[in-house]
């Protein structure tokens, strides 16, 4: 069998293979889980194997580098750092590069709250791929929209998760001058289908359709892990370890199969520049703690470090080091563990109550947390 049906749940689902297919017989599904996957026309299939040349999985060493250093850093913008998940530092870059004629891919919500790769060709649309989505990404069509504007000498930026900027390395079959790549730190990903009934559970519960969903909301405690909730006559906010979705997010107990075996858990990175919470900063450089957010950066390759020359006017930046950024980061060192939980884990997930049933547990380090005053919690993590 010389096609895609041989990666089987290595898949990352990045649609690669879809959009490489010379006969059109391959398309994307979702599984049960809601999980998408190829599927093969074989009547039409020719066993080419180009599906498999410009599939990632089946090379996870195109594109890797190790990092040539590594910046604390946090975007000077308050307005823009606040609706960031972290320091900011991915909108200073897709800003430089929009404001050369440039593309940029990201991951947005669409008016149902189901999370696509959009392009963005105005300043004024960056807020659409601005913060975290803690959910699998539909690539859609961007990898061959990206080739065509690079093709037209047209600057390109990609972030994404690592295996979805391996993907499209794969899909181009080389590296272009005109194009940067920003991958971020990834715990794993739960399916659309998961979040979509998800929203549905909220909505009943607030009794009015939620119309927009923040993974990091920084408004209440600043820099941390708490979700906000929107609907017409309401607004919800919580930390994630006592939100339903968040809790099993974090647990690591809904991702996609092939985020147990990630074969970019480490710091053989594939992006340009390499991006996340520089979460052990109150530790490691004290004097650079903010509670607005602030990202470690990773710079991978030659072409990562000219774009953050061209940037760090724009962001405080500090100098550190690998060991530094890898403290309180184990998704750089190793893949979230598979336990007994995922295996059932998605086996109702077509039912109406399957939020209703869901546990969470007391969880009582995170309830007790909720109760402290910020300033109280950064004083105890400084010391």
């Amino acid at each position: 069998m010389n096609n895609i049906e041989k990666i089987g749940d290595l898949c990352f689902g990045c649609r690669s293979c879809e959009q490489s297919c010379p006969k059109q017989c391959i398309t994307i599904q979702e599984n049960d889980e809601g999980f998408l996957y190829p599927f093969i026309d074989m009547s039409a299939c020719v066993e080419c194997g180009l599906c498999l040349k410009k599939c990632p999985a089946n090379d996870v060493d195109v594109h890797r580098n190790q990092p040539k250093h590594v910046y604390g850093a946090r975007n000077k913008e308050d307005a823009s750092i606040m609706k960031s998940a972290s320091g900011g530092i991915s909108d200073v870059a897709a800003t430089y590069i929009l404001n050369r004629n440039g593309i940029v891919f990201g991951a947005a919500y669409d008016d149902g709250l189901h999370v696509h790769h959009i392009e963005i060709k105005d300043t004024k649309d960056k807020y659409k791929i601005q913060s975290s989505k803690y959910v699998q990404s539909n690539l859609e069509h961007t990898y061959s929209k990206a080739k065509a504007y690079l093709d037209q000498d047209r600057f390109v930026l990609f972030t994404g998760t690592p295996c979805q900027i391996s993907g499209l390395y794969a899909f181009l079959q080389k590296d272009y001058e005109n194009l940067y790549t920003l991958d971020l730190i990834c715990h794993g990903v739960p399916s659309p289908k998961l979040f979509d009934s998800y929203i549905q559970y909220q909505s009943k519960k607030l009794k009015e359709p939620v119309t927009s969903f923040d993974f990091r909301s920084k408004e209440k405690r600043g820099w941390a892990t708490q979700y906000k909730i929107t609907t017409e006559h309401h607004t919800k906010s919580d930390l994630l370890a006592l939100d339903k979705y968040g809790k099993h997010f974090m647990d690591g107990d809904c991702y996609r199969m092939s985020c147990y075996q990630c074969p970019f858990a480490n710091v053989n990175r594939v992006g340009d520049l390499t991006i996340g919470d520089f979460w052990s900063v109150s530790q490691t450089h004290k004097e650079f703690y903010s509670d607005k957010g602030v990202s470690s950066v990773f710079v991978n390759t030659d072409k990562g470090q000219a774009l953050f020359n061209e940037i760090k006017d724009d962001v405080y930046h500090i100098d550190s080091t690998v060991e530094k950024a890898l403290m309180k980061q184990g998704n750089l060192v190793a893949p979230t563990k598979y336990t007994s939980a995922r295996k059932d884990f998605y086996k109702n997930i077509g039912s109406s109550e399957f939020f209703e049933n869901m546990k969470i547990g007391w969880n009582v380090k995170a309830r007790i947390k909720r109760m402290l005053p910020k300033k109280f919690i950064q004083f105890i993590k400084n010391i």
